[in-house]
């Protein structure tokens, strides 16, 4: 198991806590919403830099 793989699975486990502690708080759709416009950020930013 290399680093990329433990690094990928420690982000992933952070992701679900940060999931299930937005639930426990009522900010689940918040949460959602900052990460579709997030998505929605860094294709266009990429659309313009085109790296």
């Amino acid at each position: 198991m290399n680093i990329r793989k433990v690094e990928s699975i420690l982000y992933k486990t952070g992701r679900v806590l940060g999931d299930l502690n937005a639930i426990k708080n009522g900010t689940f759709h918040e949460r959602l919403a900052r990460r579709a416009v997030r998505r929605v950020v860094n294709r266009m930013t990429g659309k313009i830099f085109k790296i």
